[in-house]
């Protein structure tokens, strides 16, 4: 038992000490935080509320950031009107403050001023027709323009045509040395034939020469017999008429012999060939044309004729285009093209020579007419044509006179022979008479004299060859071995074409290729100054569209018409006033734009954004809320005594039927954030060493409950945890509840389908907050 009692009085003892310290430090927080509800002091005990405080519910709310510009209206569409010429002011349409409407006329020029513009605007336009021609003249290709393409296009042919002779000349065909090699083979074969058949005339066999004889002895035996028939009379004009037959054939024979030109022919040949060696040569050195009279004249005689001189023209430093422009000139008759080709174009042009006086630069053979030992001599190529021309001139001249000759005496034989011939006939037909055994003996006494004459024609052929048959047959000869001669130069030139040849060739090539560069090079040259002409005329038609555009636009505001609908602002002249170009007639202000410009501070600067709505009130309409939106945000601080702005400016929405006044102030407000909870007043909450909490009233008692806050602008703030909604809670009120404690800024807005209260921010200045 005493056990017991000692354990409650220890309990008692325990309990009484902390009733006594509750006691102690309940009076510390009455006097640092007011009496608790549940304290038996402190004017709440019973559950009923001071004077002094209210239940407020805790309702569903959205807590809303707001940012005030504090500015003036503005018109930003505002237009100074002029007539953009000077002149005179006839008509005034409108005065000061009168609303007018987009197109309306304003204000107009005199007559005289409007006809002036008129004359600006044809004048313009005449101006601008005659850059258009201009332009279409210089955009139409010229003469010289058709002349350089056409150039270009020849000196393409040419070099084209160069080249391919190049090439023919370096790398012959496989065809055309096939064909080469087949001639050479044939004329081969000719020329055997050909000596065949004149070692035949003129060399017998001795078995053919035995039969001639043998025959001849036999027509002998019968010309006998049948002369002893016929009788001697008979005979001996018959065997006479025989003999003057054969020699007037032999005669005619030899004549038609004579006229025979094919040696005349084959030494003309000769000659037109040599002639036309003797050009080319002339040509590959001076690239110039001579006439038929200068194709004769020794190489010095020809080079005074085209006034050519070789010493000076392939000497180290002449300057062969003096002018600086790279073509032929035609003051001469020589070819600077070629010597250009010749001492710039030719790899081994240094090794030129005019006279060739050294042994080395002579002709490998009398003969020879080309540079077989590949030397540049000038004085031998053109002295060894020339030669060989000679040679074949004075070939040509004996070949003419011997022919001449033979057809001369031949004619004479003939003649002779044509005389005796009649006499022979003459006598046989005295002695042609009697029986017709008389007449067939006589016929064949003759026929036994033909017979006898052929067989001597023939034994004598054999043993004698006609020489002009066997002239014939030489030249026959001669013929096949120039023919074969030439094949063989010809395979050989297809095969080893001539150095200088092939010299010449290449400089051609190059010389075409210059040619073709130096057209080419004119056409750019044209076609880029063309190409200028044009830039240049478009520009000048560029140019006269703007002057036409300015004259037009000059003339039409010389009537002055409303830029868009407002009103006019100011009027600055009279009728009749002489006015300038750019002088101000008048300024019509858009009264359906308007602005507010005002600054922000750099804190608020920082949450606004073009674009962001805004609603704008105005002292002077009070009851009237403008829509708007943030057009302008400042980049650029302004710092003044310490405070730093920013301009802001807000585009305001004006309704139909609304005119407003420049400078009429007005605030704009920007919701910078907003966010929907269970809303407290701060001035509700209570604090404690440890934690936040309010006083709420549960089943008419006060109790207190911690609660967890979130945003808070200030006045309001967010309940994370602690409340619900329609919890009443108790805060503490002053007689008269200031501005700053918000509770006459809980606004109820229609609109909202919960119809919650939402909490604005006051303007700076208004109250307490930031």
């Amino acid at each position: 038992m005493d056990g017991l009692f000692g354990w409650i009085r220890g309990w008692r003892l325990a309990l009484t000490l902390c009733v006594l310290a509750l006691i102690g430090g309940g009076a510390g927080y009455v006097w640092l935080f007011g009496a608790p509800s549940w304290l038996p002091f402190g004017g709440a005990a019973s559950g009923g509320l001071a004077a002094d405080e209210r239940l407020i519910p805790v309702r569903q709310g959205s807590l809303m950031n707001e940012i005030s510009v504090n500015g003036s209206i503005a018109f930003t569409n505002k237009q100074d009107l002029n007539f953009g010429s000077a002149g005179f002011v006839d008509e005034i349409l409108v005065t000061e403050g009168e609303i007018v409407s987009e197109g309306q006329a304003l204000a107009r020029l005199n007559p005289e001023s409007v006809a002036n513009l008129q004359r600006a605007v044809a004048e313009a336009r005449l101006e601008r027709q005659t850059a258009l021609n201009a332009l279409q003249d210089a955009q139409t290709p010229t003469l010289a323009t058709a002349e350089a393409q056409a150039a270009v296009t020849d000196a393409g042919l040419e070099l084209k045509r160069a080249r391919d002779d190049l090439d023919a000349l370096v790398n012959p065909e496989a065809q055309a040395v096939a064909e080469a090699e087949a001639a050479v083979a044939n004329a081969a074969l000719e020329l055997e034939q050909a000596r065949d058949d004149m070692d035949a005339l003129v060399n017998p066999e001795a078995q053919a020469v035995a039969q001639a004889e043998e025959a001849v002895a036999q027509a002998r035996v019968n010309l006998q017999e049948s002369e002893d028939a016929v009788g001697s009379s008979y005979a001996d004009a018959a065997t006479e008429l025989a003999t003057a037959r054969r020699e007037h054939a032999a005669a005619q024979e030899g004549l038609n012999a004579a006229q025979d030109s094919s040696q005349l022919k084959t030494a003309q040949d000769a000659f037109d060939q040599e002639e036309r060696d003797y050009i080319n040569v002339i040509e590959k050195w001076t690239g110039a044309e001579v006439t038929p009279e200068e194709r004769l004249l020794p190489p010095n005689e020809v080079f005074a004729a085209l006034d050519f001189r070789p010493d000076e023209v392939f000497k180290s430093g002449y300057v062969v285009f003096p002018d600086g422009e790279f073509a032929d000139n035609p003051a001469t008759r020589w070819n600077e093209l070629t010597i250009f080709g010749w001492r710039w174009l030719y790899p081994g042009a240094a090794s030129i020579e005019v006279d060739c006086e050294e042994e080395s630069l002579l002709p490998e053979r009398e003969s020879d007419t080309t540079n077989t030992n590949a030397e540049l001599c000038i004085g031998r190529d053109m002295q060894n044509a020339y030669d060989a021309l000679q040679t074949a001139r004075d070939a040509l001249a004996v070949e003419q006179a011997q022919r001449d000759e033979r057809a001369l005496n031949a004619t004479l034989s003939v003649e002779r022979a044509e005389t005796a011939l009649a006499d022979a006939r003459e006598k046989v037909a005295g002695l042609e008479s009697g029986s017709a055994r008389d007449a067939l003996l006589r016929r064949q006494f003759a026929a036994a004299q033909e017979n006898l004459a052929k067989a001597e024609d023939d034994l004598a052929k054999l043993i004698n060859p006609d020489a002009a048959e066997v002239a014939s047959k030489r030249g026959q000869v001669a013929l096949a071995e120039a023919k074969l001669a030439k094949a063989k130069d010809d395979l050989s030139d297809l095969l080893n074409p001539d150095a200088t040849d092939v010299a010449a060739k290449r400089g051609q090539a190059a010389l075409a290729e210059a040619k073709l560069s130096n057209a080419m090079l004119e056409l750019e040259r044209l076609q880029a100054r063309a190409t200028l002409d044009v830039t240049l005329q478009e520009l000048s038609v560029a140019a006269a569209q703007v002057k036409v555009d300015g004259a037009i636009r000059r003339y039409d505001e010389s009537t002055l018409s409303a830029p868009w609908d407002g009103y006019v602002s100011a009027v600055n002249v009279e009728v009749g006033k002489e006015v300038e170009a750019f002088e101000t007639i008048m300024q019509v202000i858009n009264s359906g734009i308007v602005e507010v410009s005002g600054v922000v501070d750099e804190i608020d600067v920082l949450e606004l954004e073009r674009g962001e709505a805004a609603t704008v009130t105005l002292d002077a309409l009070p009851d009237q809320i403008l829509d708007g939106r943030v057009s302008s945000v400042s980049s650029t601080a302004t710092n003044e005594r310490g405070v730093v702005t920013f301009d802001v400016k807000i585009l305001v929405n004006v309704p139909d039927g609304l005119t407003l006044q420049d400078g009429l102030s007005a605030v704009a407000k920007i919701v910078s954030s907003e966010q929907s909870g269970l809303l407290v007043p701060l001035q509700a909450v209570q604090q404690n060493p440890d934690s936040e909490f309010a006083r709420v009233m549960e089943s008419g008692v006060i109790v207190e409950r911690p609660l967890t806050l979130g945003n808070s602008d200030g006045f309001w703030a967010i309940v994370e945890s602690g409340l619900s909604e329609g919890d009443e809670i108790v805060m503490r009120v002053l007689d008269e509840v200031p501005s700053n404690l918000g509770f006459e800024e809980f606004e109820e807005f229609e609109d909202d389908e919960d119809d919650r209260p939402r909490r604005r921010r006051p303007p700076p200045g208004e109250g307490g907050g930031p």
